[in-house]
């Protein structure tokens, strides 16, 4: 079993002392090695010990966590980060998601929801563990971090994928997710063998291109069982997918 180093940065004692006590009680694979309780404290420790998991409370005194890593990002590789907050806000949320957050518990902190964002690390590691290995390029499902753990998906079972900072949304033909990875870093997973840029920010697959729209810049994915999705497309899109039309595609315009 792999050890985690981590450290605590809560500007409340007894939320601080309580997810102290409930890591050491039923995690003892994480160890922890500081607890700060304000800005400066924790960017200190933070650089010394490098740890491997960071509990972040998103309010502190006078500052923010997001701040915080803002700074980080610029002297060392964020680790996994794991936000503890009383804020129950959507907007707290997609933020933390942009700056790589593994997961966001509300306090005070459940000890099965943290079981959960603790594991969810741990799949991170053998998702990233999988990449490494080359039998993953001859797989049918490729491994992507989502905020539910590792969720493997086909090829084929994605109509496309739109970024959105450091997370990506995308649109499966089971549903929708997020994707906690960047556009470059998916596009290299999947190849352009079933996928084409359709410009910065999009990814479309090209199986399922059904029809082009130039008048109102947008197109329609069809899936092998009829559904249609509607896209709409930039400039730099449109232009992309007409070109990949031209090239001998079957798709209606």
């Amino acid at each position: 079993m792999k050890n985690y180093r981590a450290i605590i940065v809560e500007d409340e004692r007894l939320p601080r002392l309580s997810l102290i006590r409930k890591l050491e009680d039923y995690h003892p694979e994480i160890s922890i090695v500081e607890s700060c309780e304000d800005y400066g404290s924790a960017l200190k420790a933070i650089l010394r010990h490098r740890p491997d998991i960071l509990f972040l409370d998103i309010q502190l005194q006078g500052h923010t966590t997001l701040e915080l890593l803002r700074e980080l990002k610029e002297a060392m590789p964020l680790p996994h980060i794991i936000f503890t907050t009383a804020y129950d806000n959507s907007e707290y949320l997609l933020q933390a998601i942009r700056l790589a957050a593994a997961d966001y518990l509300l306090k005070p902190v459940d000890v099965s929801e943290l079981a959960k964002a603790i594991q969810r690390i741990k799949d991170r590691d053998e998702h990233n563990a999988f990449l490494s290995t080359p039998t993953n390029f001859a797989t049918n499902k490729y491994p992507f971090r989502t905020l539910n753990g590792t969720l493997f998906i086909g090829k084929k079972e994605i109509v496309f994928v739109r970024a959105n900072g450091n997370y990506s949304h995308a649109v499966l033909t089971t549903g929708e997710e997020i994707i906690l990875e960047r556009m470059g870093v998916i596009e290299a997973r999947l190849g352009e063998t079933y996928f084409i840029r359709a410009g910065r920010n999009l990814l479309l697959n090209r199986e399922m291109i059904y029809k082009v729209d130039g008048k109102h810049k947008s197109c329609i994915l069809r899936s092998s069982d009829g559904r249609e999705y509607n896209v709409d497309l930039s400039a730099g899109g449109l232009e992309s997918v007409e070109k990949f039309i031209k090239q001998g595609n079957n798709t209606k315009s």
